[in-house]
């Protein structure tokens, strides 16, 4: 669909005249503005039709960040990406799936002190059964 400008209002010129009805102005803008959103047919509608048809509803959309509400692409698609930012400590551990992800803003990089966390990203793995915060370096995270 071509993007057509639409037209300044006619802001100097009264927009209902000495008969109470809209001037010829505004009626001539507004006749504009039905115009460009499609008249008798929803523009919107016709564009989300059209792009819930290009992906198609067999891809998955998997959520991450601790919010699991991914599904099929369809026509409403509710995406939750990176949801936690919060201390190691209050890292949640109850409701957790595997590769969630998260931020944890005292975790620990490699060469900084107990205490001393400057943040860190890291995701939910359950290696040998016992689930735990991850880091990049591949060891849980620790502040």
């Amino acid at each position: 669909m071509t993007a057509i400008p639409v037209n300044v209002p006619p802001y100097a010129l009264p927009l209902v005249g000495p008969d109470g009805r809209v001037t010829a102005a505004w009626q001539w803008w507004f006749a504009q503005m039905y115009d460009r959103s499609g008249g008798t047919v929803d523009k919107v509608d016709a564009a989300s039709a059209t792009a819930s048809a290009a992906a198609p509803r067999t891809t998955q959309v998997v959520a991450g960040g601790g919010l699991q509400i991914g599904g099929d692409l369809g026509a409403n698609v509710a995406l939750a990406l990176y949801v936690i930012k919060t201390t190691v400590a209050d890292l949640p551990t109850d409701g957790v799936d595997e590769g969630d992800w998260a931020y944890a803003l005292d975790g620990r990089k490699s060469g900084e002190a107990s205490g001393s966390g400057t943040g860190v990203p890291v995701w939910w793995s359950t290696p040998g059964g016992v689930g735990g915060w991850y880091t990049g370096a591949g060891a849980r995270v620790t502040s």
